[in-house]
């Protein structure tokens, strides 16, 4: 008779564990809700709220974790009781973390709203959307026990990383065509940084769920170089220096010519020129690359949600840096336009820089094709 009350006892603890990580991540959603309609909205009494809201996040954190400890300190849970009960001490981290960066969402919507609106906000709220729906269908697959809602939730956080990469492009654009907007813009970038932070920590969730139900710890595979080269091979190459004119181009010409099919290829630069610089248009014709109407073009130009290898040209401390988790190589290449002599030595120059690129291509591309 005991052992049976025992056990409705242990199961009405597990039940009551599954109801508040699903309030406390149900409140973690309002409060990235409201957030965002408080940005929206200009409403900052709104985003107080949402500032004060995190305290009942707090308490139902401490909550959970006192029944955790206690259902481990009495039931002893094994298996995947066990699994469940050490996870959920490790998801109300993540949750909590979430309610703090609600709130500093918050706080920069404060600092924003006493201030001239820069532009619509269109693809911030959409990605708050896409991070919404990361955290519900996290915590549902986590009590469901469903594997598979999980991986889905997985495949869904290079959405908002391919946001997170397009406001920041069209932020850098004000930036640099009107510093007066650098205060404003880098608020919002923060905005949208903790956004995409929020989508990492839903992304753990989903990985731990996995964790759950098959005991496959499958976390930081996505950062992890393959074993097989060849399974390592990029899909989308920018090649960038500042203005665009003379290496990135020479790069993005070669790769172009000798890299295999399916790889994506492009070239910009973060204060792009006018035009080519003639002389790289010269030499690249001596060994049958036509540059002729190619334009410089700005990062801001690149769908950077498809690239994922990031190559550095030039020496220059302005050389302009792409966000995200992406393979990143510096070849810091001289300017053979900062090149002296006479005509001949300055074309010899721009020849050397054009070879050098070539046989950095070639070991590059070794490494996986």
């Amino acid at each position: 008779m005991n052992r049976k009350h025992t056990d409705l006892e242990y199961e009405d603890e597990l039940r009551k564990l599954r109801e508040r990580l699903l309030l406390m991540g149900a409140k973690v959603e309002e409060m990235l809700n409201k957030s965002m309609q408080a940005l929206v909205n200009k409403d900052s009494d709104l985003a107080y709220r949402m500032i004060e809201y995190d305290n009942e996040i707090d308490e139902l954190e401490l909550a959970i974790d006192n029944l955790c400890l206690r259902v481990l300190a009495k039931r002893q849970p094994v298996a995947s009781d066990l699994r469940f009960i050490t996870l959920a001490l490790k998801i109300v981290t993540d949750l909590e973390r979430m309610g703090d960066l609600g709130v500093n969402i918050c706080e920069r919507t404060i600092e924003l709203n006493t201030e001239p609106p820069l532009k619509p906000y269109i693809d911030l709220p959409k990605m708050a959307d896409v991070v919404q729906s990361m955290i519900k269908d996290a915590l549902d697959a986590f009590v469901s026990h469903n594997s598979e809602h999980a991986q889905a939730v997985l495949e869904r956080d290079h959405i908002v990383d391919a946001y997170y990469g397009q406001i920041f492009r069209e932020l850098f654009t004000y930036m640099l065509e009107d510093p007066k907007t650098i205060h404003r813009s880098i608020k919002i970038q923060s905005i949208a940084k903790y956004l995409e932070r929020i989508g990492d920590h839903a992304t753990n969730l989903a990985e731990m769920v996995v964790f759950m139900e098959h005991g496959k710890d499958i976390r930081h595979q996505g950062r992890q170089k393959n074993a097989n080269p060849k399974e390592n091979k990029p899909h989308g190459v920018l090649f960038l220096c500042v203005h665009n004119a003379v290496r990135s181009q020479m790069a993005e010409a070669w790769a172009i010519k000798t890299f295999p099919m399916g790889v994506r290829i492009w070239s910009a630069g973060s204060q792009p020129a006018k035009e080519i610089n003639p002389l790289t248009i010269k030499v690249m014709q001596e060994v049958g690359i036509d540059l002729q109407g190619v334009k410089p073009k700005s990062f801001s130009e690149i769908p950077i949600g498809d690239v994922d290898t990031v190559i550095n040209l030039c020496k220059e401390e302005n050389c302009p840096y792409i966000p995200g988790e992406l393979s990143r190589q510096s070849w810091n290449l001289p300017d053979p336009t900062q090149a002296t002599g006479n005509d001949d030595e300055v074309l010899q120059a721009f020849r050397k820089i054009r070879d050098e690129i070539k046989n950095k291509l070639v070991t590059f591309m070794k490494a996986w094709a």
